[in-house]
């Protein structure tokens, strides 16, 4: 059977639909029984494919063929020892990554759209995939479409189906079934899932979802996904495999030096030039940081969780680099800045004035005063939303101006008695709302809207002593009290009605009387004073932008710590993009009564004078804004259009919860930089001591197994224990980092050096001074121990050191010190073990292990100096 063909009376019986929508059992059953509504990806992880991945690197080939080439002439040991290293690296190279990508999956399965339902006659927020066949889907502009529906009702509903179609211009709709045969761009009676509707609403019975939507079926034709990398994987890509080229022409270097040592003195064989080979392939290895992939992919997803633990959901992982150089956040107030929940705080009228306690969308609290109880069945008459609690939660459904009036009028303690007949709806032009139906058996219409709309037409005056005429002297009064609350930041309607006759059908709104003002606010965020210093302290500068009017905006402004001049919509409309760009440099943060279409153009001004700028947004004309500003924000209550243009979405809208990601993607960058720090400066002391010794013509001070070894036990548990290092006290204290910087700053840069230097040169004192530079025998093995253990020991201390040039406390991060005593612990198995004399080393006696600690801490006193001095 063709469901799409089928009229809504049909559908109605074929899914056993009651008229308020399926209940919450039924609906569960259905979700059983077809599935969740969501589209099959092939994104399984196939485990063995990423143990196979560890592999896939030109060094290991290199290192494979050279364990081939051992294996022919017969060094069994060496063959054995580098190919139990490799496994090793293998497998926690494995493990980090097969946790990585399951993070990042179970990441993306919380980052849900959301669709409005009708179920037991309440309109219900729920997950897209949730969606059942048969649900009565309710649409608007702005949101994405849950699943294939079959409209129902339609008002001036136009749905962008450019993702199906290839049509760029938005379909009109209706209900009205469409001809037979009509191709998916003329089914102007269905909507399709994931397209997005442009204007109006309407509501529609679900006829499928998931994988048999128009949609599934072309994915089901789609089922290969890739994703490319980063920006920031990208550089440390290209960073690794300059490094890379670099390193290898050194070993290439370190190899015919020994080659040409060795036929000068006359003594080349060809296990000598294995053995330069082994040499020279295992100083690539150690000295390209092979760790470094796995380091910024887990840095990164650990950062995702700590975001999402701060209520920000990271879209796209890029945007967690660019928020380290983020220097101007451009915030909505409303829901962002403020709390997003309207309270209503005073009613007026010429009964007096009424005081409400309570705040939220939670129906408690008291009012206190006189109202006439016409003006409170107009809070509930003339209003579309709904309230509802769930889960000891109250929530609300429509426009949150109405839940407020939805709030108070249970605050009073007033029922809706009111059975409605017709309405003429809000519109920006109108600027009001009215209804028309009957009170108790008395045909009334009510309306509502902005004080100067509906002041034009008042005639009357509701008082205590009944209808009189809105003379000037009540206009007078009714005006200084509207700017009154005004002037506090709270927004004000104005309430009438009008008496009709029974036959009256779609009355004018014309003679009403007046029956009073609604005065309510959406006070500020507690934390967001607090998070407005912290961005100040970070060098951040925060403008607000507004579609509310200036007084609202200043008096809001104000009172959470913003300064700075202010400038109108209308005046930005006026104004050259060179002549925003000046005004922007005198200190404008305020922007009122601005139009999505204007953010576009504050953050294009912005971006021309240089900064990184971060755009809130929630509406579908936000999304270009969004898209061009370095970093998009929604937020969580916004529209899907919203959602899908930005990089962050704040699940619950929070000013506080942007200056927090910010502070979280400067830690993260802080993190990877540390991780290449240690790979590298551990790295290159390993280069600089095998390439002088070989300049110079010394023994090695380390052989290829040892070089192996240090490369696994130093480099990748420490380097990802970095990952979730706490940040440094300092990090909101500092200038965002420069968009044009590097990797690593100079100042970091010049430490490297300065750590690689000052390690190679006390590892060969220490070689030179204990005789292992020309001597032989247990003489060069003892001199080679040592050095051996002290680049290890200078590698485990400069994980500490590394750190403190970033303020983190010297104990925090136990996964640190972990790290580093595995280091430890590992290294004394192998020395006083019997694996010591496979790895051609032996064990100290304690008078070694005392000049080893000796260098060690001469090693650590040098690096904290330098560090102290140079290095912050």
């Amino acid at each position: 059977m063709d469901l799409s063909r089928l009229d809504s009376d049909a559908l109605y019986r074929h899914f056993s639909i009651p008229r308020g929508g399926l209940g919450a059992t039924e609906a569960q059953q259905r979700l059983e029984q077809n599935g969740p509504n969501l589209l099959e990806t092939a994104t399984t992880i196939h485990p063995w494919r990423i143990f196979i991945d560890q592999f896939k690197s030109f060094i290991i080939y290199i290192l494979l063929v050279a364990v081939v080439v051992s294996l022919l002439i017969g060094e069994y040991v060496d063959t054995l020892i580098i190919l139990v290293i490799l496994l090793g690296n293998a497998i926690i190279g494995f493990v980090q990554e097969l946790g990585a990508q399951r993070s990042l999956e179970a990441l993306q399965r919380i980052s849900t759209q959301q669709a409005t339902v009708l179920r037991g006659g309440q309109k219900r927020r729920i997950a897209a995939s949730e969606v059942v066949p048969g649900d009565l889907l309710l649409i608007e502009a702005g949101e994405k479409v849950a699943a294939d529906a079959r409209l129902v009702s339609a008002v001036q509903l136009k749905v962008e189906e450019s993702l199906l179609t290839g049509e760029s211009l938005p379909v009109e709709k209706s209900t009205k079934l469409s001809p037979e045969g009509a191709p998916l761009g003329e089914q102007r009676h269905l909507v399709f899932s994931a397209t997005t509707v442009a204007t109006g609403n309407g509501t529609g019975i679900v006829i499928a979802t998931g994988m048999a939507t128009e949609l599934g079926k072309i994915a089901a034709l789609l089922r290969q996904t890739s994703s490319e990398p980063t920006p920031l994987q990208r550089r440390l890509d290209r960073f690794g495999r300059q490094l890379g080229v670099g390193i290898i022409a050194i070993c290439i270097i370190v190899f015919l030096l020994c080659f040409a040592r060795a036929y000068a003195a006359g003594d080349l064989s060809l296990e000598a030039v294995i053995a330069f080979a082994f040499v020279a392939i295992s100083l690539a290895v150690a000295a390209v940081p092979t760790a470094l992939p796995a380091v910024v992919t887990i840095a990164l997803s650990i950062g995702v969780k700590r975001l999402l633990a701060k209520k920000a959901l990271v879209r796209n992982l890029a945007s967690v680099e660019t928020l380290g150089s983020c220097d101007v956040i451009c915030s909505d107030k409303t829901g962002t800045i403020t709390a997003g929940a309207m309270t209503v705080r005073h009613l007026w009228s010429a009964f007096g004035e009424t005081v409400f306690s309570g705040s939220g969308y939670t129906p408690q609290g008291e009012m206190q005063g006189e109202a006439p109880p016409y003006l409170l069945f107009c809070l509930l008459a003339c209003n579309n939303a709904s309230l509802y609690e769930e889960e000891g939660l109250w929530r609300i459904s429509g426009d949150p101006t109405e839940a407020a009036l939805l709030v108070a009028a249970a605050k009073a303690g007033v029922t809706d008695r009111f059975e409605r007949r017709f309405e003429r709806p809000f519109d920006s032009r109108r600027k009001r709302m009215s209804v028309a139906g009957t009170l108790d058996g008395e045909p009334l219409l009510f309306c509502k809207g902005a004080p100067d709309q509906i002041f034009l037409r008042c005639s009357n005056i509701l008082t205590p002593q009944g209808e009189v005429p809105l003379d000037e002297r009540w206009r007078d009064a009714i005006t200084a009290q509207n700017s009154a609350y005004a002037a506090g930041a709270e927004r004000v309607l104005a309430l009438a009605l009008r008496r009709l006759t029974p036959e009256a059908s779609e009355p004018e709104e014309v003679g009403l009387t007046f029956l009073g003002l609604v005065a309510m606010s959406d006070p500020p965020r507690p934390e967001v004073a607090a998070a407005l210093r912290t961005a100040k302290e970070a060098g951040i500068q925060v403008l607000m932008i507004t579609g509310d009017y200036g007084a609202t905006a200043s008096a809001i402004a104000r009172e959470v710590g913003i300064e700075g001049e202010s400038l109108s919509g209308a005046e930005l409309e006026t104004m050259e993009s060179a002549d925003l760009r000046q005004r922007l440099l005198q200190g404008v943060t305020i922007f009122s009564r601005v139009a999505p279409e204007h953010k576009l153009r504050i953050v294009e001004a912005l971006q021309h004078l240089g900064h990184t700028v971060a755009m809130t947004g929630d509406g579908v004309n936000d999304a270009p804004a969004l898209k061009q500003a370095n970093i998009g924000v929604a937020v969580g209550s916004g529209t899907e259009v919203a959602k899908e243009a930005a990089d962050f979405v704040l699940l619950d809208d929070s000013f506080a919860h942007i200056v927090a990601a910010v502070e979280e993607g400067r830690g993260i960058y802080d993190n990877i930089q540390k991780s290449i720090m240690l790979l590298l400066s551990g790295n290159l002391g390993e280069v600089l001591i095998i390439f002088l010794a070989v300049l110079f013509g010394l023994n090695l001070p380390l052989t290829a197994i040892l070089l192996l070894w240090i490369n696994m036990v130093t480099d990748g548990a420490p380097a990802i224990a970095y990952s979730v290092d706490p940040y440094g006290h300092t990090i909101m204290r500092r200038l965002p980092k420069p968009r044009n910087e590097g990797i690593l700053p100079v100042v970091k840069l010049r430490l490297l050096l300065f750590l690689g230097i000052v390690g190679t040169a006390l590892a060969l004192l220490l070689f030179a001074a204990t005789g292992g530079a020309t001597g032989e025998g247990e003489a060069l093995l003892r001199a080679r121990t040592l050095v051996f253990n002290f680049v290890v020991l200078y590698e485990v201390v400069l994980i500490f050191v590394i750190r403190s040039g970033y303020g983190v406390p010297f104990l925090a991060n136990r996964w640190v010190w972990g790290a580093a005593l595995l280091s430890l612990l590992l290294q004394g198995l192998l020395m006083y073990t019997p694996l010591a004399p496979l790895f051609g080393i032996v064990s100290l006696p304690l008078g070694d292990l005392s000049l080893l600690a000796g260098a060690t801490l001469l090693f650590a006193a040098i690096a904290e100096l330098y560090q102290r001095l140079f290095g912050r």
